[in-house]
């Protein structure tokens, strides 16, 4: 006779890794990426993954580099929570209870001791409508913390990870949703709202589908769903801003980033090729084809060494600086299979 029991996951495997962004560590040495309930951290070298950091216990939404440390990572999730890690021990430092589900989280070195949130107006999971919170981290010892200081920034933002920007150290913060692209100024406590028409003349769509923040000039670059991008100026004054166009992707822009220096803006989509603009020289271009798969994020590390694609087919591209792909960390994929049965006696 067998006895019957319920079987119980220990541990789950095959997520995707290319869910949200990825976070290359400052010396460039590893890459951290979301993974179901868990924080995969690859090395840039060997392809290999040498830490899971598990503890959260639903989708895991967003990796963040802690602007005061860099061998320690927040990550936040969708069981409203954010969490803070020694990546290269493995160790959980901090957990941080929010209450929201999480969507994405960002963070700048001058906001010390915060970092900012997108979550529902709601606690319900299925609310469309998000907000932009400040969260002050508290400053104490225990591992558990409830976060009771919170502050709202802005109201009705995207979900998406890839439509909200810090700019110039975080003195602003750009946010794109639909048609509207608001910049808001933490000193000013005043925020700015630009508006595009759903078409142009020439048949565009000029809906906002990412946003991008120059680290030391107030440009913010936009992409949009007809393939274009837009680089903003002169947005500190509403009635007085400008902006030039680039074009060379032919549908919609997933993804754009720029380097830390500034000195160029990286774009991908569903071509599967990674563009170099050089800035203010926008008509020389680089470019870094048949990488196999539309790219949906694009990170940079830190220095400047490497950059990274992740693409549809949960892939990561690891790229050297110099626009040559390095090595690549491919998840698992679905196939398709068949089953075959046996008739034969």
């Amino acid at each position: 006779m067998v006895e019957q029991a319920e079987i119980r996951v220990v541990h789950q495997g095959g997520s995707k890794i290319t869910f949200r962004e990825p976070v290359i560590s400052s010396d460039s040495r590893f890459l951290l990426c979301a993974s179901g309930h868990n924080v995969k951290v690859f090395s840039t070298a060997t392809e290999e993954c040498v830490q899971e950091l598990r503890g959260h216990t639903d989708l895991v939404t967003g990796v963040l580099l802690r602007p005061s440390n860099h061998l320690q990572v927040y990550s936040c999730s969708a069981d409203g929570t954010v969490r803070l890690w020694d990546f290269t021990d493995g160790i959980l430092i901090k957990t941080y209870v929010i209450g929201y589900p999480i969507c994405s989280i960002y963070a700048s070195a001058s906001h010390d001791g915060v970092v900012f949130i997108v979550m529902p107006t709601q606690r319900d999971k299925r609310s469309d409508v998000f907000q932009l919170v400040a969260v002050h981290l508290p400053q104490c010892a225990d591992q558990l913390v409830e976060t009771t200081d919170v502050s709202a920034v802005l109201g009705d933002v995207s979900s998406n990870p890839v439509a909200v920007a810090f700019g110039r150290s975080g003195e602003y913060l750009a946010s794109a949703k639909g048609l509207q692209l608001e910049i808001y100024f933490f000193k000013k406590q005043k925020s700015y709202r630009f508006f595009l028409k759903e078409d142009h003349k020439n048949g565009g769509r000029n809906t906002f589908t990412c946003v991008a923040c120059h680290p030391k000039d107030d440009c913010v670059a936009t992409g949009h769903e007809d393939g274009k991008i837009r680089l903003w100026r002169n947005f500190n004054h509403k009635k007085e801003y400008t902006y030039s166009t680039l074009h060379w992707h032919h549908s919609a822009v997933s993804s754009l980033c720029f380097t830390p220096e500034g000195t160029n803006l990286l774009s991908g989509g569903v071509e599967s090729v990674l563009v170099q603009w050089r800035y203010g020289q926008e008509s020389q271009r680089d470019f870094l084809p048949r990488l196999g798969a539309a790219i949906t994020n694009i990170a940079v590390s830190p220095d400047g060494a490497l950059f990274c694609t992740s693409h549809s087919d949960n892939k990561i591209t690891i790229i050297q600086s110099c626009v040559k792909v390095s090595s690549i960390i491919q998840g698992l994929v679905k196939g398709k299979f068949r089953l075959y049965v046996s008739t034969a006696n």
